[in-house]
């Protein structure tokens, strides 16, 4: 009997010691939200004190504070930078968040200033941001270059790529040798060739694929009648990039033509037009081709590719190829003019959506696109507007 009484007796005090334990575990632990709001709640009128109910909190977890900076980004979107500003202060002003979450607010805030046009503020986080590592400095980077582009300060951007201060990256270095492209346009209209050349150079070294590089320098060649020097940077430009073909065209044709070269700029046009199938080229090369003396086939050779290919573009250059050169079309080239005029008003949009301004070949009651319904109507073309000559 006083071996039961005494092993009762045990158990009884273990059993009380643990609960007395578990009720002290259960106060000494912080207080924890009642509720969990969400961004739709947060972002109605008039919640700004459940908002401060929440940032009030004595302790935050990641998915709390992933709630609030989802908020602070929804804020900014909405165009109330006031109230992101102050969302992200109040969290940066706590000590209890981890660095990494600190540095995630402190780029937010900044994004926040340059919203809000505080652009001084917003330039020194972001500075103070690409000592760090990861995401967050890649962010603060393409924020800060952005910056700098939208003041046209390019000597900042091209200094903190000369401090390596930039993550190596490609589009970073795209926008930094464009930055140095416009210092060499800078230069140009300062009459600083020599800085051009420089710029150039440097903008090549930082990105060997940058056409604008070339054109730059063909523009100054051009300029200074160096027509040959002028064709080999153009043509050095559309090899790094075709795309470079819409700033090269025309003062490569003018080159050509000064050089009294049109049969090599009519097979170089034929060759790139072959490979991109950029209409300007091969109207400029059809051009070539009917002054010197064989309109009838540049018209033919235009019919040709139009039935391939019909664009308003290609159809008005064809009209004046057959005016300028008083050109007659036979009852069989007629008949292709239709073809190609019908399969240009097909392509062509018949209706608008008045809501989101979507342009379709078919009727709907739903607009495709923004999901509202009778919204649709017929598409009418607005003219051009005349410019005022002063």
């Amino acid at each position: 009997m006083d071996s039961a009484l005494v092993y009762l007796l045990l158990l009884a005090g273990v059993a009380i010691g643990w609960g007395f334990g578990y009720r002290f575990a259960r106060q000494s632990k912080p207080p924890e939200p009642d509720w969990i709001p969400n961004v739709e709640l947060l972002l109605a009128e008039a919640n700004d004190v459940a908002l401060e109910r929440f940032l009030n909190v004595p302790q935050l977890d990641d998915d709390a504070l992933d709630l609030l900076l989802k908020l602070g980004r929804s804020l900014r979107e909405k165009g109330e930078a006031d109230r992101a500003i102050h969302l992200h202060q109040s969290l940066f002003a706590r000590t209890d968040l981890p660095k990494h979450s600190m540095q995630a607010l402190e780029l937010e805030l900044a994004v926040d200033y340059a919203h809000a046009g505080l652009l001084d503020r917003a330039e020194r986080l972001f500075l103070e941001l690409l000592d760090s590592k990861g995401r967050v400095q890649e962010k603060a980077a393409f924020a800060l270059v952005e910056l700098y582009e939208e003041e046209g300060d390019w000597q900042q951007i091209l200094d903190l790529h000369q401090r390596k201060k930039l993550p190596s990256d490609d589009t970073i270095a795209r926008r930094v040798a464009h930055a140095a492209c416009e210092m060499a346009e800078q230069a140009r209209q300062q009459d600083d060739f020599l800085e051009l050349h420089k710029l150039c150079k440097r903008a090549l070294k930082v990105d060997p694929h940058c056409a604008r590089a070339w054109v730059v320098q063909g523009d100054l060649a051009h300029v200074q009648g160096e027509l040959r020097e002028a064709v080999r940077c153009y043509l050095r430009a559309v090899d790094v990039d075709g795309q470079a073909i819409i700033h090269t065209l025309e003062p490569m044709v003018d080159c050509f033509r000064q050089l009294q070269d049109l049969d090599g700029l009519e097979r170089y046009l034929g060759q790139h037009w072959r490979d991109t199938h950029y209409v300007p080229a091969l109207i400029a090369q059809l051009e070539c081709e009917a002054e010197q003396g064989d309109a009838s086939a540049a018209i033919s050779q235009l019919l040709q590719e139009l039935t391939t290919q019909p664009s308003n573009q290609g159809f008005f250059a064809l009209v004046e190829l057959v005016m300028r050169h008083r050109q007659q079309l036979d009852k069989s080239q007629l008949l292709v003019v239709y073809g190609i005029l019908r399969r240009i008003v097909e392509s062509e949009p018949r209706f608008v959506c008045n809501h989101c301004g979507f342009k379709a070949t078919e009727p709907h009651w739903r607009c495709p696109s923004c999901k509202s319904w009778s919204t649709l109507g017929s598409f009418v073309p607005q003219p051009p507007v005349a410019r005022l000559k002063l």
